[in-house]
């Protein structure tokens, strides 16, 4: 997430949490939205769109299971000889946080640590909303204000949530390709992050884990989308007007259109499976939302598409168009808002005048009986 989806967020979050994504399972679900996609063949992964990355490609990986998921009887805990604190299970070992005097300037996370391979560096435990933590007893790396450059071993499957939050002096993170899941904030608050790319088969990437990043502050003002492995992550600065997202794109992220003030139409195709919590939520000048896919799994709170919030009660005003007795009917006449199986985009449409809360009238389906 951007410095401006930082601070859009960041009043969600302190006010319900609501943005804070298990390190396991972020924003996308790889049980559900990935079922039907081919992996990608070995070797090489495609052309990137772009220049600046493989994380921009047009294909989808089926994100790699966890092979340690089932691997939850802890054995002992230990320390490195250079202050990093570990857990030791049957058949892995966790990176669980440094000791007081860490002041590394490079961390080299260990491939193996008595014999077990390192797949996980975990989640910061005693997160609250103020983000109030002791440097000694939060774990992971914390705001380790000395690191400058982070090297993972190709054992690692996943980077827990707020795992190196914070870390201001950081400029460099070597992520292997093994990596498929990325927790909230993973690497929020580090100011000098430049060289960074995300795995091409990353399966989960948590709310706001590049947060006030200039290596993800460049992604966002050089791209209307930012999408990883098929996942529509984040609105870039661009994002104005009509919007047809890729048809690529397998789901769509928790707040990933939030507060886009000038998005006016966006047409989801039918590749995509699910649309997250808040995804266009707040976006004042959205008229159309047309959904390809009838059985799209829609988050079920009313802020997921909205135009407003007003005294904690989300409305949106525009048109919601997709097939009839689609899930996306369903959303509709949940919270009464306008719906139309006239699946085409009109780019002329615009809201209504709003002149009462009551439920909006429908067009080409009832959604009211």
């Amino acid at each position: 997430m951007s410095l401006h989806g930082f601070h859009r967020r960041s009043a969600a979050f302190a006010a319900a949490c609501l943005c804070v994504c298990c390190w396991l399972t972020g924003c996308g679900d790889s049980e559900h939205v990935w079922v039907g996609i081919e992996p990608a063949a070995q070797g090489e992964f495609g052309e990137p769109k772009y220049e600046d990355g493989m994380y921009l490609t047009q294909e989808v990986r089926e994100p790699a299971a966890d092979p340690y998921a089932d691997d939850t009887k802890k054995l002992s805990d230990g320390v490195t000889d250079d202050g990093i604190k570990y857990a030791l299970y049957e058949r892995h070992a966790e990176i669980t946080g440094h000791t007081a005097d860490f002041s590394a300037d490079l961390l080299t996370v260990p491939k193996e640590l008595e014999g077990k391979p390192v797949s996980r560096i975990a989640s910061v435990s005693g997160t609250d909303e103020g983000l109030r933590f002791s440097l000694d007893e939060s774990g992971a790396f914390y705001s380790c204000y000395t690191l400058n450059k982070v090297v993972l071993p190709d054992t690692l499957t996943s980077i827990g949530d707020y795992a190196f939050y914070g870390c201001k002096n950081l400029r460099t993170v070597e992520m292997p390709e093994s990596v498929t899941a990325i927790g909230a904030r993973a690497f929020s608050m580090c100011r000098n992050l430049q060289e960074f790319a995300v795995p091409t088969g990353i399966g989960s990437i948590g709310d706001s884990a590049f947060a006030q990043t200039p290596w993800y502050d460049n992604l966002l003002f050089h791209r209307d989308l930012v999408i990883f492995n098929g996942m529509l992550y984040d609105a870039g600065h661009r994002c104005t007007g009509h919007i047809k997202i890729p048809d690529y794109v397998v789901s769509i992220c928790d707040y990933a259109f939030y507060d886009c003030q000038e998005l006016k139409s966006v047409t989801v195709p039918a590749s995509v499976k699910k649309i997250g919590k808040c995804a266009f939520c707040s976006c004042p000048s959205l008229a159309t939302v047309s959904i390809g896919n009838p059985e799209c799994e829609i988050n079920g709170e009313p802020s997921t598409i909205s135009n407003r919030n007003v005294e904690n009660e989300y409305r949106y005003n525009g048109t919601i168009r997709a097939e009839a007795g689609s899930t996306a009917e369903q959303y509709a006449k949940k919270y009464g808002y306008r719906f139309s199986s006239d699946t085409a985009v009109k780019e002329d449409e615009t809201l209504p005048p709003e002149t009462t809360t009551a439920p909006a009238e429908t067009t080409g389906a009832d959604v009211t009986g």
